[in-house]
């Protein structure tokens, strides 16, 4: 199946394996570019954003609820660039290199909300920085202990991550991988009908 590209053209889904080799180091030396760049925009906004300023109450769930918003958009959009994609596996990896840096900064900055709102909430207060790393820590399941909610509040909301952790790894990458494969199940040219095999006689 052929689908208009951005010049009005057909765009048809390539496997990344098909490229001859120069096409195919192009193409991952631009898909690499585009991973950093779009993970340094991710954490460069984070840090841009004003979390340690003393939000209002309940500020932490508003803004994980708009970011968990954000984040459900932002995986549809990129689900449908992977569909439409020319190379729709380096789309998955870019997919990923988007929404995984979009998810630690939303928990980060609900963290980061929080201690906010009440430095004892965690046993050191937290900025940008410590947040981005007691996230990162959680989604990695080290615990080294250093950092550790205090509140009940704080505890819900890190036992929520590491279910959702849990969740975004087993099923984001598995939707990303079948995504993946419709997309250049679509690309794959089907033999017509012979129709029915004539009369011997």
């Amino acid at each position: 199946m052929r689908r208009a590209g951005r010049g009005g053209g057909p765009v048809t889904p390539r496997r990344l394996g098909d490229l001859p080799r120069a096409e195919r180091r192009r193409a991952i030396a631009a898909s690499t570019a585009r991973c950093a760049l779009a993970s340094a925009a991710v954490i460069g906004l984070y840090y841009v954003l004003p979390l340690d300023r003393r939000p209002a109450d309940a500020a932490a769930v508003i803004r994980l609820v708009l970011g968990g918003l954000v984040f459900l958009a932002v995986m549809g959009f990129e689900l449908h660039r992977i569909l439409n994609a020319e190379l729709p596996q380096l789309r998955a990896v870019e997919t990923l290199a988007v929404t995984l840096p979009l998810f630690v900064v939303l928990f980060a900055g609900a963290y980061v909300s929080l201690s906010t709102m009440d430095p004892t909430t965690f046993t050191e207060p937290l900025d940008h920085t410590s947040g981005l790393y007691f996230t990162i820590v959680t989604l990695g399941t080290v615990g080294y202990g250093d950092i550790a909610p205090t509140s009940d509040f704080a505890r819900i909301l890190v036992s929520l991550q590491v279910l959702v952790d849990l969740a975004f790894v087993a099923l984001a990458i598995r939707l990303l991988v079948t995504v993946t494969r419709i997309s250049l199940n679509r690309g794959t040219p089907h033999p017509p009908d012979e129709g029915p095999d004539p009369d011997p006689r």
